[in-house]
């Protein structure tokens, strides 16, 4: 449902065009509610708008309706297209850079006459922003980093942007009269939080057209423009500026295709190291005996005339290595291949193992369903414990619970609870981490609750050994269960706190405290790597997503991912424990 989100961004932008312009308020919250509303619906918007439910779809009005069907049967809106041409082209693109929203963009524009991320830049260096009302030092500061931020970032497109319209693709080409079987590859297989391109592996039937499989692939209705196309290999552009590459491989070669398209380029590397090892080359055809590949006949875009030792199947690539078959999560050369040849590979942890998410918001603070609503969803999922975690007084701009405020909504959750059967709903709540590492309440609030995760939201610059020390006070409490995206990091947006994680993990993994795993876009925090140390480390991880929506908690399959990125095991999520183990771990620090 790839459309679903090319709206939700429209709407966004839209929203952010009006607020540019200073039109009335309320009609740039209108915009941005039908954008939230799109981007978590699991309707397929383009059938609503086939078979005409969009008509009754509440939050939808007449003129939102009106452009959602033209771009749905055009690609495009002259009303949003229309409403963007009353605004500098370049004021557009600056909307990305973090720390820079839509009403400091206007101020650029209509007082010092700023257009585009290249003038913003050089006003910068003059120093013509000095003066501005609202605009310090600081500010300036921040959007540097923010300019910075974006290019470092290289076009790269977050993981949850890519996932859908690659999806909504790979299931049309498979779909195409001729294809056998069709893959991911590249990065996204790997699950890579953010993405350049995709690559889109296919083989087909016998007799069946190349030709006539790229032209339909360059067909699709979301692609925008074509970059290339020939019998083996279709280059696109969707709506959203993301490229896709189809490559047409033969079937008997499939699976080395799939294996070297994959990546990563330092785990191939290592690969082909161990063939040569072994007197034999691996490439994109397959595994080949070093002296039968190097007499072989070779035509470009062909597979060698040679009988390859193995090439059907990534397993018998692996096989062949004298290596266990390596999960494309963990192909990033970081000891898999050592682990793979010693048959010590961990049984990576799967969606389907959890059965809690412990970090979750309601109407109590700033979530959009109730204590209810959120306890049925997660029965649908098959969980069988749930933490309602809504955010503590600090948080003031999400309507933070005062101490007298929590007390009543953990009665009311316990109470709730009470009418539903086979699954523990746990009476928490996600409290601040203050700038000292002291939390948001007093113990004797705290200690009335049945499960706390402990989060960082504000001071996300301090230096590390500010920023080590406040972490690990708040590991150290009592009643702190797990430490909720644990250094408050927006991918491509906000680097957030550099703690010393060593430190951390000893004294996490010493005092029974998980860290997290948020699963909630764009933070998965902790990334990989850090994941990966705190495993090495004996800490448990927690993988939440600290839904504010019921359609949020379809983001669990974001920090699995993570979680499999680090190596991570059942056994290391207590997202995964039994009910009995979930209470242990609990009652353990306390």
């Amino acid at each position: 449902m790839s459309i679903n989100h090319d709206l939700a961004d429209l709407f966004k932008t839209a929203a952010a065009v009006m607020e540019i312009r200073g039109e009335p308020v309320f009609k740039a919250i209108a915009f941005s509610k039908v954008g939230r509303l799109l981007g978590d619906m699991t309707v397929d918007i383009r059938k609503a708008v086939e078979d005409g439910s969009i008509a009754t779809m509440t939050g939808i009005g007449k003129s939102s309706r009106k452009i959602i069907e033209d771009y749905v049967r055009t690609g495009s809106s002259p009303d949003i297209e229309g409403l963007k041409a009353t605004i500098p082209a370049g004021l557009i693109p600056m909307m990305q850079i973090p720390s820079l929203g839509p009403k400091t963009i206007a101020l650029f524009w209509k007082e010092r006459g700023v257009t585009s991320i290249d003038e913003l830049k050089k006003a910068i260096d003059e120093g013509r922003l000095a003066g501005l009302k609202g605009v310090g030092e600081k500010k300036i500061q921040a959007i540097k980093d923010g300019i910075a931020l974006l290019a470092a970032a290289g076009g790269r497109k977050g993981l949850v942007e890519v996932l859908p319209v690659s999806q909504a693709m790979l299931e049309q080409i498979r779909a195409i009269p001729g294809v056998l079987r069709a893959e991911v590859a590249g990065s996204l297989r790997r699950w890579k939080e953010t993405i350049g391109d995709v690559d889109i592996l296919a083989s087909l039937k016998p007799k069946a057209d190349g030709q006539a499989v790229t032209n339909a692939f360059a067909s699709l209705p979301e692609v925008t423009k074509v970059l290339g196309q020939g019998e083996t290999k279709g280059s696109v552009l969707t709506a959203s500026g993301l490229q896709v590459d189809l490559r047409i491989v033969p079937d008997d070669h499939f699976g080395a295709a799939l294996q070297y398209f994959t990546g990563s380029k330092e785990h191939n590397v290592r690969l082909r190291g161990l063939a040569l090892d072994k007197s034999l080359t691996l490439n994109e055809w397959g595994l080949y005996k070093l002296d039968d590949y190097d007499k072989a006949k070779k035509e470009t875009g062909k597979p060698p005339a040679s009988a390859a030792v193995a090439s059907k199947s990534e397993v018998d690539i692996y096989r062949a290595l004298g290596l266990d078959y390596i999960e494309p999560e963990l192909r990033e050369d970081r000891g898999e291949v050592e682990l793979a040849a010693q048959h010590k590979l961990p049984d990576l942890i799967k969606l389907e193992q959890i059965k809690a998410d412990l970090h979750t918001h309601t109407t109590a603070s700033d979530g959009q369903n109730s204590i209810a609503e959120m306890i049925e969803a997660a029965l649908a999922l098959g969980y069988t414990a749930l933490a309602i975690t809504d955010h503590s007084k600090s948080q003031v701009i999400a309507n933070g619970l005062s101490a007298e405020r929590l007390l009543k909504h953990a009665a009311q959750i316990r109470k709730t609870a009470a009418k539903y059967k086979g699954i523990l709903v746990l009476a928490g709540c996600e409290v601040d981490i203050l700038v000292d590492g002291s939390l948001d309440y007093e113990d004797a609030i705290l200690a009335e609750l049945d499960f706390i995760v402990a989060s960082p939201h504000v001071s996300l610059k301090q230096e590390p050994a500010k920023a080590t020390d406040r972490l690990l006070r708040a590991i150290e409490h009592r009643y702190v269960n797990v430490i909720g995206h644990p250094t408050g990091r927006l991918i491509n947006s906000r680097a957030g706190l550099s703690p010393e994680f060593e430190k951390l993990f000893a004294r996490a993994a010493s005092v029974g405290v998980a860290l997290e795993i948020n699963a909630g876009w764009p933070r998965l925090d902790l990334n990989d790597v850090n994941a990966r140390g705190a495993l090495q480390a004996g800490v448990k991880l927690s993988i939440n997503t600290d839904a504010h929506s019921t359609p949020e908690f379809r983001q669990m399959s974001l920090g699995v991912s993570v979680a499999r990125r680090a190596g991570a095991t059942a056994a290391d999520v207590i997202n995964a424990f039994t009910v009995k183990d979930l209470n242990d771990f609990i009652a353990r620090k306390r």
